[in-house]
């Protein structure tokens, strides 16, 4: 690439910065329903504990670091957050995120340019993704949804909902995308190394991301097969080096997690008859339109961006336009949707007006000059406004943060249920063990989420005992403290449907402008049961009896009481007297990586029915258990794996350089 078109994208990032440099400052945005807190948890968390093999106790009552989220935007926040130890956390990620926004125009600019083999359109369509959107005059929800700031969308999921590991992960999919396009076409390891990276970092850095980023490679293929130029060969071995040096967090049974999950948490998907449909449309729209361009071979570009904008805009417009998901999620592809329609109606422009018929020209121009009528309002407007509604408040201003400060000062020994944003937000603050959490794809058990959705709800099993029912149900989390937002509360999510159910059943500790914490005594984390005892399924069925019956063995004082305590993220203890044919069960979820011990002889853990850890009957009378968390045999190879692609890596790039 030329000195100019470094030049001209380096122009696009600063513009970029220039504009939107207020998401870099300290405090809290105005729209309260970003989870932005929630994601910068992760980096504080790995900041706190590097060791990914470990275990993280502080969301869902448990869940392993390795499931926690992908790790390399954490990782970064994390290396911030180390070397400026007292900065906030959130600050720290909204600023990595934001740098990423600035880029990504000048990335997007350097992928035209170098898959479309033009510097000028390159250049026109990146100032437009600087700018506009052209999905507020394409679909109505997005255009409601566009909030008090009239920025473009990229700039909205950011600052509206905290997107950003989309963000990041759209920056890193670009620059995946030109070294995919330059290996193809240049022999030697350098490129192919350089996208093997790229395609690894953009899957460890965004599910979404990376789908799209694989999607877009699968057109590129398609359209280049016939190519002798394109050597599909090299873009197929770099894929096998990015899993070999991402395989260390993708194993396999990682994967298989995420994939089974992630219907769950995309609000239930399931492959029905409008989504069979729709997705058949779908793959025969795509195959038409490759046959359709089969007879023009040389414009392969306008081919493989029109096969990208159909792949995310179809998926995109069906699910706004008729609610009908192709797959899960599918309105996150917006932004890639419109990337690639910016592209493809720049190229359509530029193909026009090269055109020696006048007609041909003349249609080129009424495109121009069509779009800057329509454009150029929407830029004054978000030049000249956007700038005083910007306001950010201090975080000691917020209800959340109110709550969570008060936790920290009853310095809870249990855990606490916490709902709404201050769930996504409280471990971003403060180290404190919650039931409930931010990532829920990679939990192995939902028994968690069941139990928060019955206390919130009050789907009551008996009419009239809402409150002794959620009081059960948390003491089978280990719950100490629960918070309320009443209706008079400023928090965003008010989701508890009777806010008033605990008055006068548990002592209230806190409270302050409709937010309240209430205290449970007697919890336990670990305690002993019988056979029985243990619920054979979660309260989904609408069966409250064995929950019933397992709190019951917890609070029975005939037993003798267990007092459980984390030594550090991979070792526990359980104090107390461990009676002949008794179990310990435990307010923890069950992982394959738990190993037990009594006295130095080996105890088996298991789950129960419903997904949380129970040991087998105790064989002899015992004095205590020592839990330790171990990294299997998978985890281990896998690691090995990425240690010797990159190894590999480095001696085939030096080799290259002498």
């Amino acid at each position: 690439m030329t000195q100019r078109t470094w030049l001209a994208a380096i122009f696009l990032a600063t513009l970029n910065a220039a504009m939107c440099w207020r998401i870099l400052l300290p405090g809290v945005i105005p729209y309260r329903e970003s989870i932005e807190r929630g994601y910068a948890y992760f980096g504080k968390l790995f900041a706190a504990n590097p060791d990914y093999l470990s275990w993280n106790p502080l969301q869902y009552c448990g869940i392993p670091m390795h499931y926690t989220y992908l790790p390399l935007l954490p990782y970064v926040d994390a290396l911030l957050l180390w070397i400026m130890p007292g900065a906030d956390a959130t600050s720290v990620h909204r600023a990595v995120c934001g740098v990423a926004l600035f880029l990504t125009p000048a990335a997007f600019f350097l992928f035209a340019r170098e898959t479309g083999g033009r510097s000028k359109p390159a250049f026109w369509a990146a100032l437009a993704l600087t700018f506009l959107s052209p999905l507020y005059l394409l679909i109505g929800a997005i255009r409601t949804d566009r909030g008090f700031m009239d920025v473009p969308w990229r700039v909205q999921t950011l600052i509206k909902y905290g997107e950003g590991p989309h963000t990041a992960g759209l920056l890193l999919m670009l620059v995946a995308l030109i070294a995919v396009h330059r290996t193809a076409r240049t022999p030697g390891a350098g490129w192919q190394i350089a996208a093997a990276v790229g395609l690894a970092a953009t899957v460890l850095t965004n599910w979404v991301a990376g789908l799209a980023l694989a999607f877009c490679v699968l057109m590129l293929l398609a359209v280049h097969f016939p190519d002798p130029e394109f050597r599909v060969k090299r873009v197929l071995l770099a894929g096998l080096i990015g899993y070999g040096l991402a395989a260390f967090w993708l194993t396999p049974s990682f994967v298989f997690q995420m994939f089974f999950n992630w219907p769950k948490d995309a609000f239930d998907y399931q492959l029905a008859g409008k989504e069979r449909i729709a997705l058949a449309t779908w793959v025969t729209l795509l195959i038409l339109i490759r046959l359709v361009f089969w007879r023009f071979s040389k414009n392969t570009y306008l081919c493989w961006i029109t096969l990208c904008l159909v792949t995310f805009g179809l998926p995109v417009t069906l699910f706004y336009s008729s609610g009908i998901n192709i797959f899960p999620e599918a309105r996150r592809y917006a932004l890639e949707y419109e990337m690639f329609l910016l592209l493809v109606y720049v190229e359509a422009a530029r193909i026009l007006l090269s055109q020696p018929r006048r007609r041909w020209r003349y249609t080129g121009v009424f495109l121009v000059y069509t779009s800057l009528l329509v454009i150029t309002p929407r830029t004054a407007s978000f030049l000249t406004n956007r700038v005083d509604k910007w306001v950010l408040t201090p975080k000691e201003n917020t209800p959340e943060y109110r709550s969570a400060a008060a936790l920290q000062d009853l310095k809870p020994t249990g855990r606490v249920h916490v709902s709404g944003g201050t769930r996504f937000r409280l471990n971003s603050w403060f180290p404190i063990e919650q039931t409930g959490g931010v990532f829920e794809t990679g939990l192995r058990t939902r028994v968690t989420q069941d139990l928060a959705y019955q206390i919130r709800t009050d789907l009551s099993f008996s009419e009239g005992l809402e409150a002794e029912e959620s009081i059960v149900l948390m003491r089978a989390l280990g719950v100490e403290y629960v918070v309320v937002h009443g209706a008079e509360s400023k928090e965003y999510y008010r989701d508890y449907k009777n806010p008033a159910k605990f008055e006068g059943r548990l002592e209230k500790v806190w409270s302050q402008d409709g937010d309240s914490i209430y205290r449970l005594p007697s919890f336990r984390i670990a305690h002993l049961v019988k056979s029985g005892e243990l619920p054979a399924h979660t309260v989904t069925l609408r069966d409250y009896r064995p929950w019933a019956k397992y709190v019951a063995a917890q609070l029975d004082p005939q037993r003798p009481a267990l007092q459980f305590r984390w030594i550090d993220a991979r070792h526990a203890r359980v104090d107390g007297q461990l009676p002949k044919d008794f179990q310990v069960a435990f307010a923890v979820p069950w992982d394959p990586n738990w190993r037990a011990s009594s006295g130095g002889r080996p105890v088996a853990v298991k789950a129960s029915p419903v997904g949380l850890m129970v040991t087998e009957s105790m064989p002899v009378d015992s004095a205590g258990l020592d839990l330790t968390f171990e990294p299997s045999l998978e985890e281990r190879a896998c690691a090995g794996l990425s240690i010797a692609t990159a190894l590999g890596c480095m001696i085939s790039w030096f080799r290259r350089r002498r």
